[in-house]
């Protein structure tokens, strides 16, 4: 028979990870050249061949489930169907089955450290509770419990690579109580609470974060500072698809266990404070296996990274006759030292099937900005801040509105 020419246009693969991924989860062109207009294999091949390799070995693991009963039965029977008479559907559903999230939960645990440890980057204000700068009266008798608090909102937006873009919210509160045991040391702990929203995707995931952090901060009397936290925390995800009318929920925790120690000098010159800064950061994070109603095992995982950081924060204080007003500006950039863990996830279906899904971890160099404006009193501070952070996969934009009472 002479050879039948036809064209199969479907929507190519774009993970849009974020609540959670996939926007457009298809864009590909497929130009196909059968005979007896019946896929050969190696037609199949120039099918694949559109999508990365980790969801090609998805589709292949896929092919290979034979089960008469379950959710992985029909799926298994769906994709069967689809392969044939609708590839955009199957492709669409072997983008779903292979949809990982992880690259989203190590951005999600550092955005959630960015808020724990807002409270050690700056130096104290004073040696004693009591003493608000620049301003003449200090009570050095007296020892100060501080609470200090602050909430949230961030808005991020990540190009993960395999892994998909995603966007997501993240809203969440701070509360500290801190008290100086020492003149010019302070120790207190700290509850912090975050939770995330994915949007503009197919697939929706939400995660809750909880942490809790002992730190002390030390402050010399030429306005030499050196501060250090230490924080353990737990992140609780929910993924929710729906994959040929099946519902294809997972849920997983994310471990995460971390140190922050920060240093530097706050020059004051009449009005004008600078404030040279610098950090090293140490996490390690990891979460265990997990099944999701599609009987697909994902395997657990690690990733650790140590950043180490410099910025510049700039004020001027506009004093009153009890108070001051300070505006301030900080400029930073870090880089991560050490940024490994796991490279791929191996997934494992009914019938001793498996596949591989890699991780896309963080680019390694980091930009950060902010703004604010600080009211003080002797016992009383308020503060709204912008703070931008930026790598060339990730940025996200956070604002902040802060209080401290001191008693």
């Amino acid at each position: 028979m002479v050879p039948v020419k036809f064209l199969v246009f479907a929507t190519y693969y774009k993970q849009k990870t974020g609540r959670v991924i996939m926007k457009n989860i298809f864009r590909i062109f497929i130009f196909l050249f059968c005979f007896d207009a019946v896929a050969s294999p190696g037609a199949l091949n120039n099918i694949f061949s559109g999508m990365p390799s980790y969801l090609m070995d998805t589709a292949r693991a896929w092919a290979g489930v034979y089960s008469d009963f379950g959710p992985g039965a029909e799926i298994s029977s769906y994709l069967d169907g689809t392969r044939s008479d609708n590839i955009a559907q199957y492709l669409d559903a072997i983008s779903l089955l292979g949809f990982n999230n992880t690259s989203m939960a190590i951005f999600d645990v550092t955005t959630h450290l960015n808020r724990v440890y807002d409270v050690i980057d700056a130096p104290l204000v004073a040696r004693r509770g009591d003493c608000t700068p620049n301003l003449g009266r200090c009570e050095y008798g007296r020892r100060t419990l501080v609470i200090d608090g602050h909430v949230f909102g961030t808005f991020s937006e990540s190009s993960a690579g395999n892994n998909g873009d995603f966007k997501t919210n993240n809203t969440g509160f701070v509360v500290n109580a801190k008290s100086y045991f020492a003149d010019g040391w302070l120790f207190g702990v700290e509850y912090t609470r975050t939770m995330t929203d994915t949007h503009d995707t197919r697939i929706y995931s939400d995660a809750i974060g909880n942490s809790v952090m002992m730190f002390t901060q030390y402050l010399g009397r030429h306005g030499i500072f050196w501060n250090l936290g230490i924080n353990a925390g737990h992140t609780s995800w929910n993924t929710d698809k729906m994959i040929v009318g099946i519902a294809d929920p997972g849920t997983y925790d994310t471990d995460f266990y971390s140190a922050q120690t920060n240093f530097g000098i706050r020059m004051q010159r009449g009005r004008v404070s600078l404030t040279p800064g610098f950090a090293a950061r140490y996490v390690r994070m990891g979460a265990d296996k997990y099944i999701d109603s599609a009987t697909q095992e994902f395997d657990d995982w690690w990733y650790n990274a140590m950043t180490a950081m410099a910025s510049l924060d700039m004020g001027f204080d506009f004093i009153g006759s009890d108070f001051v007003l300070r505006p301030r500006l900080r400029i930073g950039g870090g880089y991560d030292v050490i940024s490994n863990g796991t490279d791929k996830i191996n997934v494992r279906l009914p019938g001793n099937q498996s596949y591989d899904i890699p991780i896309d971890i963080p680019h390694r160099t980091m930009l950060v900005a902010g703004l604010g404006l600080d009211f003080f009193n002797q016992y009383f501070t308020a503060g709204l801040g912008y703070n931008f952070d930026m790598r060339s996969d990730f940025v996200s934009h956070t604002i902040m509105a802060k209080i401290k009472l001191a008693f």
